[in-house]
């Protein structure tokens, strides 16, 4: 972490503020406001699973882990009751959960093949995004953009159009120029643009609702290097000088500070060869953050006030921190803290005035909210059931601390959305059902239906939660 004018480091003077914190803000500590217990174990019944954000849990009766394509097709048709894959289990809503058969996809990792001449390379479905880019560099690849962060396997963050950020740059989804799908009737379907065009448009955004996709085939580009630049700015100026940012270089995000006229840039660029390593990233700093809001948010008439000018002397006037290396390495972040998650897709001209409102929601309603708010663009696509379908989209992602309850303040934020026709994240929380969800994908939405229809007629892949979702 890099130092401030006064010579104190931002990580010294947080920590300095947080272990100040006496009295925790109402709404905002383990107890009374903790979330619903995950599911524990219990003796005589299944191992339960339950995912990273702990807000999902089942206790699959059977769990089917295929080393191979024909152990997958067999697991597939042969399992009794519904049948959901999971890959890292980092999906905040309900998509993986049952109570009959979750099959594994871990054993389906690695590369099979490239091709230097297309720059395309198949990998396996199951493959860990952090995994991918080492595999890739060594056949002198990369992808040409990555979500911030590489937890999920390919085929789960293709499921749901996992994205990273960028003026030019669409979903993880835009970049598959095929993939192969074991559906519930024994096939191996092959599906690109060329072939079943209308299945390979479906699948790019699948849900696990066709089938489980067990090999993907990517368009890369030669492998490269970036540079990654942070720095706090005032939120304000940012917005301000939007479209020239996002413009000017090859990837920018915000992070906004609810309750401090501050945010934080996130700058990003190919690496020129005298970029060097600045600073570092403090791992702590968000429980920290959590630490000195709880410290004095508390106080009647002055607490949030306070808090903004604690964070103005923390961070304000900071040198930059910069990270450069390849591609991959700079354009994913650990994440150490856990979290659940809600995040809406609108318009992109819209999404300045929709973060305004949240924010100012959040200081109005005096929501016991300090963890930074992810803006992001994403450019559009016409995959079917896309959050990016037809427009380009402003992405803002709201998050909670793992140990709270994040329901009583999503549902103030979320309507906020609703009012921009928001489109959810299909991997994160949000409480629209399919009438709801069909009004905001009116080109593809009954396509959609139709080829899942055909391909599961009896709905073998459907939990509970994509029952309600797809309207089935």
């Amino acid at each position: 972490m890099t130092t401030n004018p006064s010579g104190i480091s931002r990580r010294t003077l947080l920590k300095g503020l947080a272990a100040s914190a006496t009295v925790p803000l109402a709404g905002c500590s383990p107890s009374p406001a903790s979330p619903p217990l995950a599911a524990p174990y219990v003796p005589g019944k299944p191992l339960p699973w339950i995912n990273w954000g702990k807000n999902h849990s089942c206790y699959p009766s059977q769990r089917l882990a295929p080393r191979n394509e024909q152990q997958l097709l067999q697991g597939l048709t042969q399992a009794k009751g519904t049948v959901r894959a999971v890959g890292s289990s980092h999906a905040f809503s309900a998509l993986v959960p049952t109570d009959d058969t979750l099959l594994t996809t871990d054993y389906l990792s690695g590369l099979v093949s490239h091709d230097p001449a297309t720059r395309q390379a198949e990998v396996w479905g199951g493959t860990r995004l952090h995994s991918l880019g080492p595999l890739l560099e060594s056949v002198g690849l990369a992808t040409q953009n990555l979500p911030d962060m590489d937890y999920p396997s390919l085929a789960g963050a293709i499921a749901t159009s996992t994205h990273g950020t960028g003026k030019h740059f669409g979903s993880l989804s835009t970049q598959v120029a095929g993939l192969t799908l074991a559906t519930v009737d024994g096939q191996l379907l092959d599906v690109s643009a060329q072939q079943h065009p209308q299945i390979f448009n479906a699948a790019r955004t699948h849900l696990g609702a066709l089938g489980i996709v067990s090999r993907v085939r990517l368009q890369c580009q030669n492998s490269y290097r970036l540079t990654e630049v942070s720095q706090v700015e005032p939120l304000e100026q940012m917005l301000s000088e939007l479209d020239l940012r996002m413009s000017n270089n090859r990837h920018f995000e915000i992070f906004a500070l609810p309750y401090s006229p501050l945010g934080i840039s996130v700058t990003t660029n190919e690496a020129k060869a005298a970029d060097v390593n600045q600073g570092e990233e403090d791992p702590g700093a968000l429980n920290q953050l959590r630490q000195v809001f709880e410290s004095v948010s508390w106080l009647p008439g002055v607490g949030e006030s306070l808090y903004a000018w604690l964070l103005d002397k923390a961070f304000g006037g900071n040198p930059p921190v910069v990270r450069t290396g390849p591609s991959y390495r700079v354009l994913a972040h650990a994440r150490t803290t856990r979290f659940c998650e809600m995040e809406y897709s609108v318009p992109v001209e819209a999404g300045p005035e929709c973060l305004r409102k949240v924010l100012d929601t959040i200081e109005r309603r005096k929501l016991p909210a300090c963890f930074p708010i992810e803006y992001r663009h994403v450019k559009s696509d016409d995959i079917m059931l896309s959050m990016y379908q037809g427009r380009d989209s402003a992405v803002l992602s709201i998050h909670q601390f793992g140990d709270l309850d994040y329901r009583p303040f999503f549902a103030e934020i979320e309507p906020i959305f609703h009012q921009y026709e928001g489109r959810p994240h299909w991997g994160k929380i949000h409480t629209l059902q399919a009438p709801q969800l069909a009004a905001l994908y009116p080109k593809h939405w009954q396509d959609f239906l139709a080829i899942r229809e055909s391909l599961d007629p009896k709905g073998k892949l459907l939990n509970a939660h994509l029952k309600q979702v797809l309207g089935v």
